[in-house]
């Protein structure tokens, strides 16, 4: 007497999507290594890709601060820094190019962002100085006890 076949229709249709995903998971990394390894586009002229330049700031206050970058009647938001938090924050390439005289940092505790840095009542703005001064300075905010509001800048290391 003969047996029947215990595989069914359905079981083989499975098998071969099985084998159809893995043929094209095989072609995909293929593909993949035949395209290599990225590399970074740089300039044609051969000028060097921008620096990102970056602002050394610590918050030790006990709320958030917005930081600000003034030059003349422009302003660039630099970012909101956590309480407690010590971070870098960028320097738009645009502040770079449009800053050339005297800067002013300006900081304003926990309020919303503003469109007029230097004109917000809560606002501490330091003393202008040109930018490569500003940026040459870890900046350090602090909301002591029974004192004021404190901005104080002191040199990074190696450096004036």
């Amino acid at each position: 007497m003969p047996t029947r076949r215990s595989h069914s229709a359905v079981s083989g249709a499975s098998a071969l999507l099985g084998f159809g995903l893995a043929a094209l998971l095989v072609a995909a990394l293929g593909i993949g290594a035949c395209a290599g390894r990225q590399h970074p586009v740089t300039p044609a002229d051969g000028a060097a890709a921008p620096r990102t330049v970056m602002l050394h700031f610590d918050n030790q206050a006990t709320v958030y601060v917005d930081v600000y970058l003034i030059a003349d009647e422009l302003q660039w938001r630099l970012g909101r820094v956590p309480p407690g938090m010590r971070t870098s924050l960028s320097v738009p390439q645009s502040a770079i190019d449009r800053a050339p005289g005297f800067v002013q940092l300006a900081v304003i505790p926990g309020a919303q962002i503003t469109g007029e840095a230097r004109r917000d009542p809560q606002a501490i703005l330091a003393v202008g100085q040109r930018l490569s001064e500003v940026l040459s300075r870890r900046w350090t905010f602090r909301q002591d006890a029974g004192a004021a509001l404190q901005l104080q800048a002191t040199p990074l290391a190696g450096r004036p």
